[in-house]
């Protein structure tokens, strides 16, 4: 079986909520605040059931600038991406920067939806299209089918889920049998009856009922696996690609704090890393040393961000750099990163962790 994630992405309001539930049936927007502001705020969650019998878990992502930091958090860890564009809007600003940060974060597969088809006419349809075709030229979209969907008719959502299931079949999915268990916790609630259980998606490893974890950094609180679920059904074990709902004996609270990792084993914390570093096009120049902010899954922090290899990081540029973190984090080597402006209203652009363990750099040198 294998264990695949769809990721939504797109500008506010281009109707990916709307495209979830055509597809699966289940809303994502189940808190009052989204209903009334009519827009997604919080990571939404659901799963589309295979011809082949296969289940595909689904990350519905918040597509206003304001949560952004949101959408990097359900990104993280998907397979494949549904770049969404409305037929009656087109490109807009969230569309580019949620393209550059799925790119950024190595995600390979994609299908474009183009929404809304039943509000415009035919040729403004096709411009839409054409338009898509043309914005993604030379990005990992570039050949991906595009599909015209109207989630209110239901026009072209059979056609977009049989081309979700081929992609889905052809998509070789590495199992991750070696790796300990690790997961960001996205969300944390208590059921009655049953106590605390969280959810998030697999990055590596598998876990099972009554096998022992961590909640890192931090004490290296361990827990127990009471009981595990996937998409709504009860399983014995969970694995690479999956999103788990985790219910934990001995979880407290008061040990927990957004950002933290469940791992099958003690991982080191580090304030240090060694990284490279893709700033996007358009946006403001990085010199030696930068201040930013960090994000990598659900953890955030203000970070400090050292050049090594030259003296100014222009935009669309890459560098070797080190990373000065505020608070320590679980990082492992090969983990993708996005970096924000310390304002947090402006993507500068991401990265890969080289080094979790580095020594410091305080001389830039020929050896080094």
């Amino acid at each position: 079986m294998k264990h695949l994630i769809i990721g939504t992405a797109g500008h506010v309001d281009h109707g990916k909520t709307a495209l979830v539930k055509a597809l699966s049936g289940i809303d994502c927007d189940t808190h009052r605040e989204e209903k009334e502001r009519g827009i997604t705020i919080n990571l939404g969650f659901s799963y589309l059931d295979l011809p082949g019998g296969e289940i595909i878990g689904i990350v519905d992502v918040p597509g206003h600038k304001d949560f952004i930091k949101t959408m990097v958090a359900g990104a993280h860890g998907i397979d494949i991406v549904i770049l969404v564009i409305s037929a009656d809007s087109g490109i807009m600003p969230q569309t580019e920067e949620h393209l550059r940060i799925i790119e950024i974060l190595g995600i390979k597969h994609g299908l474009i939806v183009i929404t809304k088809s039943d509000m415009v006419d035919d040729e403004t349809l096709e411009l839409a299209k054409l338009e898509a075709v043309d914005f993604l030229e030379g990005t990992f979209l570039e050949d991906a089918d595009v599909h015209a969907v109207s989630s209110q008719s239901g026009d072209g959502v059979e056609e977009l889920r049989a081309a979700i299931g081929r992609l889905a079949e052809n998509l070789a999915k590495e199992e991750d049998n070696l790796s300990s268990f690790r997961l960001y916790v996205d969300r944390v609630f208590n059921v009655k009856g049953i106590g605390y259980v969280v959810t998030g998606t697999v990055l590596n490893g598998k876990t099972k009922v009554g096998d022992e974890l961590f909640l890192l950094p931090g004490k290296k609180k361990k827990v127990r696996v009471k009981g595990l679920e996937r998409y709504g059904k009860t399983v014995d074990t969970t694995f690479k690609g999956d999103r788990a709902a985790i219910n934990l004996a001995d979880f407290k609270m008061e040990d927990f704090s957004r950002g933290m990792v469940l791992s099958g084993k003690i991982l080191e914390e580090t304030s240090l890393i060694d990284a490279y570093i893709q700033t996007f096009d358009h946006k403001k120049e990085l010199g030696i040393w930068t201040n930013a902010v960090f994000y990598s899954g659900t953890f955030e922090c203000m970070a400090r961000i050292h050049l090594l290899d030259k003296d100014l990081l222009t935009p669309g540029e890459s560098a070797i750099a080190q990373i000065h973190l505020s608070e320590p984090a679980i990082l492992m080597n090969k983990d993708k990163f996005i970096i924000r402006n310390t304002s947090s209203d402006l993507t500068l652009g991401g990265g890969t962790v080289i080094d979790i363990k580095p020594l410091h750099h305080k001389k830039r040198t020929e050896k080094l």
